[in-house]
């Protein structure tokens, strides 16, 4: 009976270092073990930029706002036709454009969190996608399990109600990309950026680790810049090395699009 005891004791040890293993997946790998998203670069040129020729820029240019902000929203009858082709409850149903054929687009939030996109033709349904991304799927969490501090403070787009999920224009290329918070204990801290790859017929997406800096006090550990003349977002990260298994000192890094490599780049540090 000892041994038996000792065997489960053993079990249960191992498990819980593999979790906490899996939830510190901060590291150089988790980096580029995604599937990145053909996403056209967007370089904006701010006036001071231009004006005292700076390489550094921390804050997006006016027109670029304006471009997330401008999108068409839908009526409310529009949107009382789509809960009735839908037949299920929803917090939250706005129109979007993915990019995705066959009809409009909308994007809709459940009562069980889920997050459908629909495309709907004629009064019915003729796509719909659960994307599933490593066992996860398009689900929203609430902004309390992961920080006190509103860390979507800085996230741009159309902010899903009472959750970490946004959606929008964010480079500057005419279609909707989906930006989400993720954190459990299986995929660890990240963020994901959904787009509509119509080759695939489906979503992909990037994925890119970050650490909460202070879960009570922030700031919010991503927000979308331009810098050296470059539209991307920065992301906070205490990088783990699993070959010496060390966490490096927290530092923002700076990420934006690639056109060549087709695939989100990080171009170091962020120099302040």
């Amino acid at each position: 009976m000892k041994f038996r005891n000792c065997i489960i004791i053993y079990i249960i040890v191992a498990l819980l270092f593999s979790c906490n293993k899996k939830k510190e997946n901060n590291s150089e790998y988790v980096q580029h073990e995604t599937e990145q998203v053909d996403i056209e670069k967007s370089v904006v040129e701010t006036e001071e930029n231009r004006n005292n020729g700076s390489n550094n820029s921390f804050a997006l240019s006016d027109a670029m706002r304006e471009l997330i902000r401008s999108k068409v929203t839908a009526t409310e009858e529009e949107k009382k036709d789509v809960i009735k082709i839908i037949q299920r409850s929803s917090v939250f149903i706005e129109k979007a454009n993915f990019g995705i054929p066959g009809g409009d687009n909308w994007i809709v939030k459940h009562t069980d969190k889920y997050i459908t996109i629909y495309v709907i033709n004629d009064d019915k349904i003729v796509k719909e996608y659960y994307a599933t991304v490593g066992g996860l799927n398009f689900i929203d969490q609430d902004l309390h399990e992961i920080s006190e501090f509103d860390i979507m403070s800085d996230i741009l787009g159309t902010h899903l109600t009472d959750g970490v999920f946004s959606f929008g224009d964010f480079n500057g290329d005419g279609i909707d990309e989906i930006f989400s918070y993720i954190y459990s204990y299986l995929a660890g801290y990240n963020i994901d950026i959904f787009h509509y790859d119509s080759e695939k017929e489906g979503f992909v997406y990037c994925r890119i680790p970050y650490t909460i800096i202070n879960p009570k006090y922030g700031p919010a550990p991503v927000e979308f810049i331009t810098y050296q003349e470059k539209l991307g977002f920065k992301v906070y990260n205490e990088k783990y090395h699993w070959e010496t298994e060390t966490t490096e000192e927290g530092k923002w890094y700076f990420y934006t699009w690639d056109t060549e490599k087709k695939e989100y780049r990080e171009i170091g540090e962020v120099v302040e």
